[in-house]
């Protein structure tokens, strides 16, 4: 029989009782790896709607450009016509 000292009993008796049931570390693990999966899809998620505002904006941009560029057409074609 060993002779244990008084500091391996309490560092003993410390671990048997901060044992945790396997389900219980299945179960946390579960949860940190499904708040992980949703973390990493809202991100990315993000990263999309960034590029679809991005597109958008590009198009307006695009659009308006366009637009302007008929209307002084359209100007010059009036001013033309009239004298």
């Amino acid at each position: 029989m060993s002779v244990r000292s008084p500091e391996s009993r309490r560092i003993s008796s410390l671990l048997r009782e901060r044992r945790v049931s396997g389900a219980a570390m299945v179960a946390v693990l579960s949860v940190a790896l499904l708040c992980g999966l949703v973390g990493f899809a809202l991100h990315t998620m993000w990263v999309v709607s960034i590029v679809v505002l991005a597109l958008g904006l590009g198009y307006v941009v695009a659009n308006t450009r366009q637009d302007r560029k008929e209307v002084t057409e359209q100007r010059e074609e009036n001013s033309e016509r009239t004298e």
